[in-house]
């Protein structure tokens, strides 16, 4: 059975809104996309990303990481709750469980979801590859895990 091809969305910047009555800032024109680092990713296939994805991914972690040396985002398998009740319908998907921004560049870490093998059945992740983007934006790196 082929592996549907992942929904790829229109990346869209947000902007920064100024409410001078109440003096709040809002992020308007803001949508789910998946590879930004904050946001959950899962999904049957790899991430693939155009140049303009790319370079914008880059560029809104360089943003993320400001002044620090390096900044960690954990995606647990409990966060799979937010999506569904049941994780283990999602066996066989890729999982972006931690993203590493650093001044050496970004490294992101996938799992496939899989099931115990003991009783209770539960989702577990199992290893799978890591992605190293540069800070050039020209490009990545994929590297597999055993």
């Amino acid at each position: 059975m082929p592996i549907p091809t992942p929904v790829l969305q229109l990346f869209i910047l947000p902007q920064i809104q100024s409410d001078s009555s109440s003096g709040t800032l809002e992020l308007t024109g803001q949508v789910h996309q998946p590879f930004l680092p904050e946001a959950l990713y899962l999904s049957p296939g790899i991430p693939t990303q155009n140049s303009a994805k790319l370079q914008a991914f880059v560029n809104y972690c360089r943003f993320i990481i400001g002044n620090h040396q390096n900044r960690i985002i954990n995606h647990s398998i409990a966060d799979l709750y937010e999506i569904t009740p049941a994780p283990m319908v999602f066996a066989g998907y890729l999982w972006r469980y931690r993203i590493t921004i650093s001044t050496k560049g970004i490294l992101e870490n996938y799992r496939i979801i899989a099931h115990t093998t003991s009783l209770p059945v539960h989702a577990t992740l199992q290893y799978t590859f890591t992605v190293f983007y540069d800070w050039q934006g020209t490009g990545y790196t994929i590297s597999l895990n055993e």
